[in-house]
């Protein structure tokens, strides 16, 4: 899990618990228990964790995204949908991504006029 977490591969769309249990050779049945022994929960809730993760660490590394529209931030991390990925990046990080980029470019702005 730690290699596939370290690869970009759960940005897929098509990822599911059935994909990546084919990719470790396992059933989906042990790689669920896996996950939720690991990391108590269940894989909805893994895979949205290392997409938003993923999203937030390029908005914070890279200044381009904070230009991006957020169906594009969706799209780029693997949601299918702008409404789906906007409900679980609050979920996750208690504030949506429009706030959070606004957030973030008002703290670049402080750091230019300090």
């Amino acid at each position: 899990l730690k290699k596939f977490e370290n690869s970009s591969k759960f940005t897929n769309k098509e990822m599911s618990l059935a994909v990546l249990a084919g990719q470790f050779e396992t059933n989906t049945k042990y790689l669920s228990e896996i996950i939720n022994k690991h990391y108590q929960v269940n894989f909805n809730t893994y895979i949205n964790t290392l997409r938003i993760n993923f999203i937030v660490e390029k908005l914070k590394t890279d200044s381009n995204y904070i230009n991006y529209k957020i169906s594009y931030l969706a799209e780029v991390s693997g949601f299918t949908s702008h409404s789906s990925f906007a409900t679980i990046f609050k979920t996750i990080t208690g504030i949506t991504p429009i706030v959070f980029i606004e957030l973030l470019k008002n703290e670049k702005a402080n750091l230019i006029n300090d």
